[in-house]
Parts: C-alpha cells; sequence; structure tokens
C-alpha cells in the first residue's frame, strides 16, 4: 500500500476525543497507507518515524477531514439560477414539476459531472444526495450519478426521490428505480444507497408505507425532507391528524437510520421524537435563505443530542455547490436568529461539516475526522495564499476567511480527486461542453424557457404560478 505524509502548518482532526487525538495541532501531519488514515501527530515525530515516506503539502498549509455535504440534488444539475424570486411550493410548481418528467441518465451524469466538481473545489468528500425526477420505466436515471461520482472520485450517499400523487403511476416504477440505483452503488466503489422520500404531500399513503418497508426489509437508510416550510406542517396534520414526523414515526420510518434535510418548522415533540430515535439533520442555511423558508432551530436540536450536518442543497435552491459558503453561513444565520455572536462559533460550524455531518449520516466510524483507521479523505487549505497569509485561529481560517480558491489537494479515499486546485480524473472543459446542449434540451422540453437566457427567449421574473 502507498504512503504519503500530508503536511500542514495546523491539522483540524474534528476527533470527537481529544484525549486520543488532539482537535487541532500545530505544525502536524497525517499519514496516508493506501485508503486509510494510518497516523496523525506533529510533522517532526510523524517525518522521523518514516523518513522514506513522500511529503505533501507545506508548512503553512491548513490540513482538515474532507467535508460531509449532508444534502443536495444532483437531478438540479442542469439548472442553477433559474426561479430566484419564488418560494418553496411555487419554485416546486414553477420549476421542478416540469423537469422531473424529462430526466434522463445522460442528464443526470451530466449534472453530476458539473456539480461534483465544485464540491471538490471546495472540499466535499462526502455527498448525501437524493435524485428528485419522475421515474421512467425501463430507463432509469439514477446509475448516471453513481457513474459521475466514480469517474470523478467523490465519495455518495444517493438515493431516489420521487412521488405518485397526481402522477398515477404508483410506487411500483419507483421502486424498480430504487433496485437500479441500489445496484448500481453497491457495484461502484465510492457510492452507497439509502431510500429516498422526498416529502409526505407527494405520496399517497400506500406509496408511503411501500417506501417505508422497502427500507426496512432492506436494512437501507432513508434520506427525506421534513418540516422544510409552515405550509408543509399544516397540510400534513390536515391530511394525516399528525406532523409528518409524528407520521414518519408512526409509519415505522425511523426502524432504519434516517437523515432529515431541513427541519425547519420544529416544535418540542418533533424535536424530542427526533432525539429518541437517533434521526440525523441536514441544515441547508443557504437555500433556506433563498427559497425564504426559515432558519432551523440548529442549537435547540444539538442540544438534545441530535447529530447535525451541513448541506449545500441543490444547484437550484442554493443554487451555488460550494459548501465553504454553506458552512459559514450556518454560523452567521444561528447568530442574526440568536442576535448573539456566541450562538454559533466557527469551531461549532466546522465540526458540523465534518464530524457532525458523518454522525448524521451514521458514517462517522469511517469519515468525518482524521483519526487511524478511519478512511482517508482529507483536504489541504493553500497556507501560501495571501487569504490564509496569517492564521491567528485556525478555525475562524476554515469557516470565516478560506473560500474554494485556497481548496488546493482533495484526497478522498487516499487518492488525489483534486490536486493542485484542478480535478485530477476528468476533463473539466468536456464536461461544461456536454452539459451545455443537454442544459438547452432540458429546458425546452420543461417548457422553462421564460425563465431562462438559454434559449434566447425573454425572461419574466415577476409571474407566479
Amino acid at each position: 500500500m502507498t504512503q504519503t505524509l500530508i503536511r500542514g502548518g495546523w491539522v483540524l482532526t474534528a476527533a470527537p476525543d481529544a484525549s486520543a487525538t488532539p482537535s487541532a495541532i500545530r505544525d502536524g501531519a497525517v499519514l496516508l497507507d493506501g485508503t486509510r488514515v494510518a497516523a496523525v501527530g506533529t510533522f517532526a515525530e510523524l517525518s522521523a518515524a518514516h523518513p522514506e515516506v513522500a511529503v505533501r503539502g507545506g508548512a503553512n498549509d491548513v490540513v482538515t477531514p474532507g467535508f460531509v455535504n449532508t444534502h443536495g440534488h444532483f437531478s438540479e444539475g442542469l439548472i442553477t439560477g433559474i426561479g430566484s424570486q419564488y418560494t418553496l411550493w411555487e419554485w416546486l410548481n414553477a420549476l421542478i414539476a416540469h423537469v422531473n418528467p424529462v430526466m434522463t441518465r445522460d442528464k443526470a451524469y451530466a449534472g453530476t459531472m458539473l456539480q461534483g466538481i465544485q464540491m471538490l473545489r471546495s472540499g466535499v468528500t462526502t455527498a448525501n444526495d437524493m435524485f428528485c425526477s419522475d421515474p421512467i420505466p425501463g430507463e432509469p436515471a439514477t446509475p448516471g450519478v453513481v457513474q459521475a461520482l466514480e469517474e470523478l472520485g467523490l465519495r455518495g450517499v444517493v438515493s431516489f426521490g420521487s412521488g405518485d400523487v397526481d402522477r398515477g403511476f404508483g410506487a411500483t416504477p419507483i421502486l424498480e428505480e430504487f433496485d437500479a440505483l441500489r445496484e448500481a452503488a453497491e457495484a461502484s466503489r465510492y457510492s452507497s444507497f439509502r431510500v429516498g422520500v422526498s416529502s409526505i404531500g407527494r405520496y399517497t399513503d400506500a406509496t408511503w408505507q411501500e417506501h417505508v418497508d422497502y427500507a426496512v426489509a432492506g436494512g437501507h437508510g432513508v434520506h427525506v425532507h421534513f418540516h422544510e416550510v409552515r405550509e408543509e406542517v399544516t397540510a400534513a396534520r390536515q391530511r394525516t391528524g399528525r406532523t409528518a414526523i409524528g407520521y414518519a414515526e408512526a409509519t415505522g420510518m425511523f426502524e432504519v437510520p434516517v437523515i432529515a434535510a431541513h427541519s425547519v418548522w420544529m416544535d418540542r415533540q418533533d424535536r424530542e421524537t427526533y432525539a429518541a430515535n437517533g434521526v440525523g439533520v441536514a441544515h441547508n442555511p443557504v437555500a433556506n435563505g433563498i427559497l425564504a423558508s426559515g432558519i432551523a432551530p440548529v442549537a435547540e436540536l444539538r442540544a438534545l443530542g441530535i447529530p447535525v450536518g451541513i448541506g449545500v442543497d441543490g444547484p437550484a435552491s442554493n443554487d451555488s455547490q460550494d459548501f465553504l459558503q454553506a458552512m459559514k453561513t450556518a454560523a452567521l444565520l444561528a447568530r442574526i436568529r440568536d442576535l448573539q455572536a456566541t450562538a454559533m462559533s466557527a469551531r461549532e460550524a466546522f465540526e458540523m461539516g465534518t464530524i457532525g455531518g458523518a454522525r448524521a449520516l451514521r458514517m462517522e466510524d469511517e469519515i468525518g475526522s482524521l483519526e487511524p483507521g478511519k478512511r482517508a479523505d482529507l483536504v489541504v487549505f493553500d497556507g501560501e495564499s495571501p487569504t490564509l497569509a496569517n492564521v491567528h485561529d485556525p478555525f475562524q481560517a476554515v469557516v470565516f476567511v478560506a473560500g474554494s480558491r485556497e481548496v488546493k489537494d482533495v484526497w478522498v479515499d487516499g487518492e488525489l480527486s483534486l490536486a493542485d486546485f484542478d480535478v485530477t480524473r476528468v476533463d473539466v472543459r468536456e464536461a461544461v461542453a456536454r452539459a451545455r446542449p443537454l442544459a438547452r434540451e432540458l429546458v425546452e422540453q420543461a417548457g422553462l424557457e421564460r425563465l431562462s437566457a438559454l434559449t434566447g427567449a425573454p425572461l419574466d421574473d415577476t409571474e407566479r404560478p
């Protein structure tokens, strides 16, 4: 197995047990042995113990675990930056409802490639994705996501989120897409499978229950949207007599690991239900701001021991896929919500972006921190950049100061997926050229000309659905 020593002026480990592995090591290093972290310590100690091992990184760089993006939608990869005038339900009706029926594997592949490149450039090494589209029997789209992740060298937790309300096709084609995606993930190096559940309003009772049964029978985790907007809570109560979270508990969903995106409109009972069932939360601060959904009660959730990670959400609802923006915004929104600078520290936001996200996905034994035995997923920030010329507090430097332009190297499973600021495995220009005609085709097929300049049509940014 190939060994490499990664050096940094600071190594931020995100290790939960500081007595075993310090959370911050000055002039530190990480020894990689194949796909795993072999040792973490000072550069002096590790270089003396392994003098023959090649060294990468520098005395002024900052080394961190790979970031864990806990929620996103590669299905939106070709429609970035459309419809910013809409709130969530307007946006779903005006945009997503028209895109879902025309999504194909080639579009899934091209969109994932574009957005995966952006994620790698901001230090993401694991992406928890829910691909949302209508199933096309016999022509599954989601294996295109797995293919792109494999080519990029980006770890993925992949799921498919559809819905049958007013669609008429029932659960069968959705479950067939689950099978296709699961088989693709099982055959891959970087991807694992979860059951996607879009939101309670998109399913008949029978199809919802079939999703839960599929997850429980197969021992699969679930990736779901909960309580993103107030209207969702009200609609669920009117339909089921419970909140969506209460309905999920009553129908058996929490018998398997669940990560819940958003979780903005939460009452005390909802939070206690999460805590009692070990539900993880994916906090999406930028998307919640763009769609005016609200600010999730992150401090209250964390105080109950609920693991909270950070998500960039979809390319059509964020619209950037820059994880560093999302991590910084998470801290800023917490401070704005409480009007206190102490509401969330840079260190707490960093923890949410690393080991917190891994815990929310129940993957903390494999990823999320730099500890011996864990997967060799890590990021090197360029310490020779003017932005990081003077690192007074390394956690603030990463969360509040650095941007994606400082991400120099990204290692996934012990291999460089980004080296010296460039992705290593794919041709970026080719990926961009492939995506452009597919995006134009998608806009035309979905009838979105009035919202997109790609077709040359005059834009209408005021119309409501």
